[in-house]
């Protein structure tokens, strides 16, 4: 998939120029050693599974396989009309499951609460960004294990090439997409108070997982796997930074200057 593989360079470079200024990150402590301790954390989980992982997992698999028997006749339905293929919802979608977008908005809460003294936000900025390396980094992994033929190839949805690295003709499933547009909605949806914006939040990942269904990249069951990756693999990272405040927008903070807060 080279052109995932590219932004999710971009992406990673991103992440640690962000990081790379210790004088405004470290001392909030959300750095490269605290991303480095949890990361070897999170690759340890599987050992640590118990009973109920387990079967969430087979539950997740179970789906995900019974789903294929549906891909085909969900694609042949939507393809009978693509005249909305580039409409603004769809693209909109598309969008919301790039690399570069989730790597810029999490920078942004990450550097503007380091700057405004705003623990919440630099929280939120930390987990987007975390939570996207996570996702993408075993999107990758499963990508290229099962090696997946994409619908536009014109293969069915029972085609398979494991470790095919002569482009992303068959990187399909799970959606790197998806599971990064789940992972960005998932941090937002659980780093607010309000129930409706909790609900808000997750529109535009609905959308990247339609999109990527009508505009022919994957298979319905390519992105209900990864949207459950980026779900859960969110919902751990928020959890293991739980403090109880939500973010709010703070663009100044201090008595010398005016201090515009948004609390949601």
């Amino acid at each position: 998939m080279k052109l995932f593989s590219a932004k999710s360079i971009l992406f990673l470079v991103l992440f640690l120029n962000i990081f790379q200024n210790g004088k405004i990150i470290a001392q909030y402590n959300y750095d490269l050693k605290q991303l480095g301790d949890e990361t070897v954390d999170y690759l340890k989980l599987p050992a640590n599974w118990d009973g109920n992982d387990f079967l969430t997992l087979s539950a997740i698999a179970a789906a995900t396989i019974g789903m294929m028997f549906l891909d085909n006749s969900v694609k042949t339905f939507l393809q009978k009309n693509d005249s909305y293929n580039k409409s603004l919802p769809v693209e909109f979608g598309r969008w919301w499951g790039e690399p570069l977008v989730m790597g810029a908005v999490g920078g942004l809460f990450l550097l503007q609460g380091a700057l405004a003294e705003n623990t919440p936000n630099k929280r939120v900025g930390f987990e987007i960004l975390q939570s996207g390396l996570y996702a993408g980094g075993t999107v990758f992994l499963l990508k290229t294990i099962i090696g997946r033929a994409r619908p536009y190839t014109g293969n069915d949805q029972f085609t398979f090439k494991p470790f095919y690295f002569s482009g992303d003709d068959f990187w399909s499933l799970p959606s790197g997409h998806t599971a990064l547009a789940f992972s960005l909605s998932t941090i937002i949806s659980k780093n607010v108070n309000s129930t409706f914006w909790k609900v808000v939040a997750y529109i535009p990942a609905i959308l990247t997982a339609f999109s990527r269904i009508y505009q022919n990249y994957h298979w319905t069951s390519d992105v209900f796997l990864g949207g459950a990756i980026g779900y859960f693999i969110a919902s751990y990272v928020h959890e293991s930074h739980e403090t109880g405040s939500k973010f709010q927008v703070n663009f100044f903070n201090s008595s010398n200057l005016i201090n515009i807060s948004f609390k949601f």
